[in-house]
C-alpha cells in the first residue's frame, strides 16, 4: 500500500504545527480566516497527532482561544466583520466551511473529551449565526456563488434545512460557470482549485448528485493541459490577481488525489504525486480537511500514466489560448485579453498584454509583450488567434483605433460653450463627443507565431500609423545575456545580430536586432489606465527590447536549441 494523502503531507503540516503551537501572534490582529484556519489546523492535529484517544488537550485549548476571538467578529446579522468586503456574506462562507470541517472532525469525540464538547459547541453557535445571512446573502464574484453554496451545504450536513437546500439550488440553477475547455468563467486556477472544484465536490456529495462532479472533472482536465514544465499552471489567461504571477500546482494537490483515486487514473495521479511534494499553502488545515474526505485517506493508483506523446497541441477556444508542450520545451501563446472589448483595465478582467511565453529548459521566457506609441492605448493585445493549415503556425490580429473630432453640427452648438461631460474612450471631457464626426487613425498589427522544432519565429506586421515600437522580452531572473547593450536610459537592447540569455546548460537566443535611435525608443509603453495613475504592469525579471517602427515587416526568431 502507497501513502495517503495525509501521509504526503504530514512533514510539512507538522512543522506549520510547531509553528503555530509556539505562536505569540496576537489574536486580535489576526483576520477572521487566519484565526479559524488556525483553530482548524488545530483541531486535526489534537486528532492525527493523538491516536485513537486523544488525551493532551492542549492543541484544542489554544484553537478554542482562536475561536472565542473568532465569535467576537461575528456581527448581529452573522457575517464576520473584517477585510475589505464589507458584512460580506461570501467572505463570511470561507470562515463558516472550516467551523463545519471543525465541526465534522470534533463529532466522534465530544461524549468523551470537556475540551472538544465545549469547542464543538462554540462553532456550532457561530455557524447557527452565520446561517441566515448565508442563505440570504449576495455575491460578487461568480465563485462566491459556490463558496456560499459549499458552506451551506455543510451546514445542511450539521442542521438539515429544506430552506438552506432550497438557497443551494437557486445559484446551482443558474448553471456551472464552465466552459467547453474545462475552465471556469473567471478562468483563475486560484480560485478553481480553493473554491469552485472543492465547493462541487462536497455539493455533489451532499445533495447527492453525481453530476455535479463533471466540472470537477473538466476543470482538473484543463489543469493538467495547462501544466508548464515547472509544476506551475499558466495564469495568463485568468481574470482575477494571479494572472500576472506564477501558480504552483500544489494548491490543487488534494483535488488531484480525489480524482486520481474516484476515477482510478494514472496521469492524474502522476501529477498530484508531484504536487504534494511541493511547499503548501497552509499544510495543516490542508491536513485537517483532508481528514473529512475518505478518498484522500486511500494511496493513489499505482499504474504507470501513459507516455507523452512528442508534442501536444492545445487549444483553448473561449480564453483564445494554444498550449504547445514537449517533454523539454512549453510554448504558450495568448490572444484572450478582455481590455480590447471592455475598453479599460478593470479588476475582474484578463488584462495581460502578454502574447507569448516559452519555456526552454531552464530558460524561462515569461513574458512577451509588443510595446507601441499609439495615442496612449498601451501595449499590443491581440483580439483573434487562428491556426491554418499548418496547425504549429498561428496568426494573432488586433486593430486599434483612435481619432480627431469635428465641429459640432450647427444644431449641437451652444454659445455659452458648455456641453455634456462624455467618454472618448481613451479620456472623458466636456466636449459632447458622440455628436462629433471623427477622423480616425489606426493601427493594424498582425503576429504570425510559428512553432519550428528548434525555435519561434515571430513575423510582426504593422500597417497604418507611423509610430514606434518595442518588442519587449522578459526572462525569469537568474540567467545572464549575451549580444546586447545599453541604450542611454538603461534599457538593454539587441540592435544587430543574434542576442542570447543563459541559464547554466541551457539558453535562448532571439533575433536579429532591428537597430536602434531616437526613433526607436527601448521602452515599455503600459497605457494610459496605467500612466495616468503613475503606474504600470511591466512584469518582472530581465528585460531586453528589439525595436523599430511602423508600418512594416520584422521577423524574429527565438531560438530554444541552444
Amino acid at each position: 500500500m502507497g501513502p495517503t494523502f495525509l501521509d504526503a503531507i504530514r512533514p510539512a503540516a507538522d512543522a506549520e504545527l510547531a509553528a503555530l503551537r509556539s505562536s505569540t501572534d496576537d489574536p486580535a490582529t489576526l483576520q477572521h480566516r487566519d484565526l479559524m484556519a488556525r483553530a482548524l489546523t488545530l483541531v486535526g492535529a489534537w486528532i492525527r497527532t493523538g491516536g485513537p484517544v486523544p488525551v493532551d488537550d492542549t492543541d484544542l485549548t489554544i484553537a478554542h482561544g482562536y475561536v472565542l476571538e473568532l465569535a467576537t467578529r461575528q456581527s448581529a446579522g452573522g457575517t464576520f466583520v473584517g477585510g475589505d468586503n464589507v458584512d460580506s456574506p461570501p467572505d463570511s462562507a470561507f470562515t463558516v466551511n472550516d467551523c463545519c470541517d471543525a465541526l465534522e472532525l470534533l463529532a466522534p469525540f465530544r461524549d468523551g473529551s470537556a475540551a472538544a464538547t465545549a469547542l464543538a459547541a462554540d462553532l456550532d453557535t457561530i455557524v447557527r449565526r452565520a446561517t441566515p445571512a448565508l442563505v440570504t446573502g449576495g455575491v460578487h464574484t461568480p465563485n462566491h456563488r459556490w463558496e456560499i453554496s459549499a458552506a451551506l451545504a455543510r451546514t445542511h450536513r450539521l442542521h438539515p434545512d429544506p430552506a438552506i437546500v432550497a438557497r443551494i439550488e437557486a445559484w446551482l440553477a443558474e448553471g456551472p460557470d464552465i466552459d467547453a475547455d474545462g475552465l471556469w468563467s473567471e478562468r483563475s486556477p486560484n480560485y478553481a482549485a480553493a473554491v469552485s472544484v472543492p465547493a462541487f465536490l462536497v455539493l455533489a456529495e451532499v445533495l447527492d448528485d453525481p453530476a455535479l462532479l463533471a466540472p470537477v472533472r473538466a476543470s482538473i482536465d484543463a489543469t493538467l493541459a495547462l501544466l508548464l514544465p515547472d509544476d506551475t499552471v499558466e495564469t495568463v489567461q485568468s481574470r482575477r490577481q494571479d494572472q500576472s504571477r506564477p501558480f504552483g500546482v500544489s494548491r490543487f494537490a488534494p483535488l488531484l488525489w480525489h480524482v486520481a483515486v474516484l476515477d482510478d487514473r494514472a496521469d492524474v495521479a502522476a501529477v498530484a504525486r508531484r504536487a504534494v511534494a511541493q511547499p503548501m499553502w497552509q499544510p495543516g488545515a490542508a491536513a485537517a480537511r483532508a481528514m473529512t474526505d475518505p478518498l484522500l485517506a486511500r494511496p493513489l493508483p499505482d499504474a504507470e500514466p501513459p507516455a507523452a506523446p512528442p508534442r501536444e497541441v492545445r487549444h483553448f477556444a473561449d480564453a483564445r489560448l494554444v498550449h504547445v508542450r514537449e517533454p523539454r520545451r512549453s510554448v504558450v501563446l495568448f490572444a484572450g485579453s478582455d481590455v480590447p472589448a471592455e475598453g479599460h483595465v478593470r479588476s475582474g478582467l484578463a488584462n495581460s498584454p502578454t502574447f507569448l511565453r516559452v519555456f526552454a529548459g531552464d530558460v524561462v521566457l515569461s513574458d512577451v509583450r509588443l510595446s507601441r506609441e499609439f495615442f496612449g492605448l498601451g501595449p499590443f493585445r491581440a483580439t483573434t488567434i487562428t491556426s491554418g493549415e499548418d496547425p504549429l503556425r498561428f496568426r494573432l490580429t488586433e486593430t486599434v483605433s483612435a481619432g480627431y473630432h469635428q465641429p459640432l453640427p450647427r444644431a449641437r452648438r451652444r454659445p455659452e460653450g458648455v456641453y455634456p461631460l462624455r467618454d472618448e474612450g481613451r479620456f472623458s471631457a466636456a466636449m459632447d463627443f458622440g455628436e462629433r464626426d471623427v477622423d480616425t487613425v489606426t493601427l493594424t498589427t498582425t503576429v504570425d507565431v510559428t512553432v519550428l522544432p528548434d525555435a519561434v519565429v515571430l513575423d510582426v506586421d504593422q500597417a497604418g500609423a507611423d509610430v514606434p515600437w518595442a518588442l519587449q522580452l522578459s526572462f525569469h531572473a537568474g540567467g545572464s545575456f549575451t549580444g546586447v547593450s545599453n541604450d542611454a536610459t538603461g534599457e538593454l537592447v539587441l540592435a544587430e545580430g543574434t542576442g542570447t540569455y543563459r541559464v547554466g546548460g541551457d539558453a535562448v537566443t532571439f533575433g536579429p536586432g532591428n537597430g536602434r535611435g531616437p526613433g526607436q525608443p527601448a521602452t515599455y509603453s503600459p497605457g494610459q489606465d496605467y500612466t495616468f495613475l503613475g503606474g504600470t504592469d511591466r512584469p518582472d525579471g530581465e528585460h531586453v527590447f528589439v525595436t523599430g517602427r511602423a508600418p512594416g515587416r520584422t521577423r524574429i526568431t527565438i531560438g530554444t536549441s541552444a
